[in-house]
C-alpha cells in the first residue's frame, strides 16, 4: 500500500489553500476496483486491472480472493487475476476478513452462496453492527446454507458448501437499506440454477451503485440489464476474464471540486466527466446549482469558485456526498437542507449525527432529520482552531478538512479509499508542519 507521512500522526492541522489551481492525482474508484475484482474472480482467465486503487479497501478484497485459491499479482501498475470460473471450490473451511468493508462484507458473501466449500466472514466491531439480514434472508430463500454466528442478521456468519447452485426464479424486495444489496444479489444470481428477476417494489438508494454493477458486470460478458424501472433481470452465464481501465474516484475527487467552490479558486479533474459510470460524478452540478461555475465534458471537470448560496437537494443517488456537501454549507448563504440518505446512519460511523455534531462545533445551526440534514451556517463563518472527531471514518476526516483552519483527528483512518489524501492538500499547502 501507498504509505503517507500524515497517516500515522494523532492529529493534523489544516490550512485553506494557497494554490491558485488545483489539479490533484485522483485514485482509482473504490467502487469500481471491488466490482472489478470480484468478477474477475469469478470469471475463467486472465484479468487486467489498470488504474485500481491501492488502499485499504481493496486490498482487503484481494485478500479474500487470495483466500480463496485466486492468484493476485502486482505486474508493474496493473493488477493481474487469474479466475478458474464459478462456483468456487476450495476445500476445508476458510476465514474471510472484510474489515469495515461493506462491499467486501456484501459482495462475498453472496458470491460465496454458489460456492463448493465453506467460508466464515466477519469484520470489525462496526461492520458487525451493520445491517446484513435482508441479503442473508434472500440468499436463503434461494437454497444457500447460511449460518449466523453471532446476532441475527449480522456478521459474523458461515456460508456453505452450496448444496445445489442457487435457484433462481423471482427475488422481490422492499427498499433495501444499501445498494450493496442489489448488487450482490446480482453477482450471486450470475451462476444461478435459472435465470433471476429481481424486482425492487420500492426501488433502490444509490441506483448509480447498481448501474455500476450491471455495467461491469456485462464487461465480463454477463446477460443482465433492468427489464424496466424496478426488475433486473440475470441470465446465467460463464465470465471471462478481460481488460479494464479503472476511472479515477468520483468520491474523491469531490473533495478537490469543493475545495475550489469554497475558496473561489479552481480545480480539474482530467479522465473523470459526464460519461462517468459513477453517480457521484453528478456532485459537479450541485456545486453549480450552489452559485460555482462549472464546466464537465465527457472525460474532465471543471469547477471555478464564486459566492454559494444554500439550497435543497435530494442526494439519494449520492449518499456518499453528503458529508462534502455539508461542509460546503458552512460557506453558503442561507440554509442547505439534504434529503433522501437515511442509509448513512448505518456506514463507517452514523454519519447523520457525526456531521451535525462537527458541524456544530464550527459554529452552524444543525437539524437533524429521518433521512437527512438542516444546515444554517454560521452568519460570520465557521469557527477556527477546532478539533475535528472523525469517527474513524475516512469521509469524515476528507470532508472536513475543507472547513478552514481546523485540526483533523486520526488522519490515518483515510488509508481506507485515499492514503494519498493529505499528501495531495499538503501540495496544496494545506497542512501544517510536523511536530519535531
Amino acid at each position: 500500500m501507498v504509505s503517507s507521512t500524515w497517516l500515522a500522526l494523532p492529529e493534523v492541522a489544516i490550512t485553506p489553500p494557497t494554490e491558485p489551481e488545483i489539479r490533484p492525482r485522483i485514485p482509482g474508484s473504490k467502487s469500481m476496483t471491488n466490482r472489478a475484482l470480484l468478477l474477475a474472480g469469478l470469471a475463467q482467465g486472465q484479468s487486467r486491472l489498470r488504474g485500481w486503487l491501492d488502499a485499504e479497501d481493496t486490498r482487503l478484497m484481494c485478500a479474500a480472493l487470495r483466500g480463496l485459491d485466486i492468484s493476485i499479482e502486482e505486474v508493474g501498475p496493473e493488477l493481474v487475476i487469474d479466475g478458474h470460473g464459478a462456483p468456487w471450490r476450495f476445500a476445508g473451511p476458510r476465514v474471510i476478513e472484510v474489515g469495515t468493508a461493506g462491499t467486501v462484507a456484501r459482495f462475498l458473501l453472496a458470491a460465496l452462496a454458489n460456492a463448493a466449500g465453506e467460508a466464515r466472514v466477519d469484520g470489525s466491531p462496526r461492520m458487525r453492527e451493520r445491517p446484513m439480514d435482508l441479503l442473508i434472508s434472500l440468499l436463503r430463500q434461494q437454497g444457500a446454507v447460511i449460518t449466523e454466528l453471532g446476532l441475527p442478521g449480522a456478521l459474523p456468519v458461515q456460508i456453505g458448501p452450496a448444496v445445489t447452485p442457487l435457484r433462481g426464479g423471482q427475488i422481490r424486495l422492499p427498499r433495501p437499506a444499501s445498494s450493496q444489496f442489489v448488487s450482490g444479489l446480482v453477482f450471486a444470481a450470475l451462476h444461478a440454477e435459472a435465470p433471476t428477476r429481481i424486482v425492487l417494489e420500492q426501488g433502490t438508494p444509490a441506483r448509480p451503485y447498481v448501474d455500476m454493477t450491471l455495467a461491469q458486470a456485462r464487461a465480463f460478458g454477463a446477460e443482465v440489464g433492468w427489464q424496466d424501472a424496478q426488475t433486473i433481470v440475470v441470465e446465467p452465464r460463464a465470465l471471462q476474464g478481460r481488460e479494464l481501465t479503472i476511472e479515477p474516484d468520483a468520491s474523491a475527487a469531490s473533495y478537490f471540486l469543493a475545495l475550489a467552490a469554497i475558496h473561489g479558486t479552481t480545480a480539474e479533474i482530467a479522465d473523470l466527466g459526464a460519461e462517468s459510470m459513477q453517480g457521484d460524478a453528478a456532485f459537479a452540478h450541485i456545486l453549480g446549482h450552489m452559485g460555482a461555475n462549472v464546466l464537465q465534458t465527457a472525460d474532465r471537470t471543471c469547477v471555478r469558485g464564486r459566492m454559494l448560496s444554500g439550497g435543497d437537494f435530494d442526494l439519494s443517488d449520492m449518499p456518499d456526498m453528503t458529508l462534502t456537501l455539508a461542509v460546503v454549507a458552512l460557506f453558503a448563504k442561507g440554509p442547505t437542507r439534504i434529503r433522501g440518505v437515511g442509509i448513512l446512519r448505518h456506514h463507517e460511523s452514523d454519519r447523520l449525527e457525526a456531521a451535525a455534531t462537527e458541524l456544530r462545533r464550527l459554529g452552524a445551526d444543525v437539524e437533524v432529520e429521518a433521512d437527512g440534514l438542516l444546515i444554517t451556517p454560521p452568519a460570520s463563518g465557521p469557527r477556527s482552531d477546532v478539533r475535528i472527531a472523525t469517527y474513524g471514518d475516512h469521509r469524515m476526516a476528507m470532508a472536513f478538512s475543507l472547513a478552514g483552519r481546523v485540526e483533523i483527528a486520526d488522519p490515518g483512518c483515510v488509508a481506507k479509499t485515499f492514503p494519498r489524501y493529505f499528501n495531495e492538500l499538503a501540495d496544496l499547502g494545506m497542512v501544517g508542519p510536523l511536530p519535531r
